[in-house]
């Protein structure tokens, strides 16, 4: 997986806006539950660790929806828990549904975001995998740079191929991420440990990316 980050004193590329499109702050957690495919219970214990959720609905018709750590957070596919240090934000779980893909609602929504949080936030983090191209477009469209590719070396994040600026390296180590020269795997359905939906096949193959550090056989064994 690869990491990505945006400092607010940046400016913000300009885009364009989808026809129909509001977003807001949203707390209703039947709409969210039902969006996410999840449990009211799972909603209500991200709101209790001081997470924020954000609905983008087309012609009001919830259209995507994504989330915004301001303390704590995890990477799910790394085991990996973060404290996030004074002015970082980590953006995570974010789903277009799919009656509304492709017309641009990602990188709106991200864009909102950080323009809602950017007087209490100098800094935001993103991961996105690899195999989902669309969702680095819209990463890149919304102004994010790449600062490395992310993978869990004997239990440990780390990140590889890592983009030095802006004080960066200091900020990964306050979050426990492991700076290192080795390069990292393509992708987390044939390297990740702790992924609870692994494919039989590679990600990759459907790509035509070469895929390293494809571990598929061990990790099913």
């Amino acid at each position: 997986m690869s990491l990505y980050t945006f400092q607010t004193t940046d400016k913000l590329p300009a885009i364009q806006i989808p026809d129909g499109l509001r977003i807001e702050e949203c707390t209703n957690l039947d709409l969210l539950a039902w969006m996410a495919s999840s449990s009211k219970a799972e909603m209500t214990m991200r709101f209790a660790n001081d997470h924020v959720a954000f609905v983008a609905y087309i012609n009001d018709l919830p259209a995507a929806f994504g989330w915004m750590a301001r303390g704590k957070a995890s990477i799910g596919e790394l085991q990996h828990d973060i404290i996030l240090p004074v002015g970082n934000r980590y953006l995570w779980n974010f789903r277009t549904m799919e009656a509304f893909r492709g017309r641009g609602i990602y990188p709106a929504l991200l864009q909102y975001i950080i323009s809602h949080e950017r007087e209490k936030a100098n800094r935001f983090w993103i991961i996105h995998a690899p195999e989902n191209k669309s969702s680095l477009e819209g990463i890149k469209k919304a102004g994010f740079q790449f600062v490395g590719r992310m993978y869990s070396n004997k239990g440990v994040a780390t990140i590889g191929n890592i983009s030095l600026f802006g004080g960066v390296v200091e900020l990964l180590g306050e979050m426990g991420v492991i700076i290192s020269n080795a390069e990292a795997a393509s992708c987390w359905n044939c390297s990740s440990p702790y992924l609870k939906k692994r494919s039989l096949e590679c990600c990759c193959i459907a790509s035509g990316s070469e895929c390293v550090g494809n571990n598929l056989f061990s990790l099913a064994s």
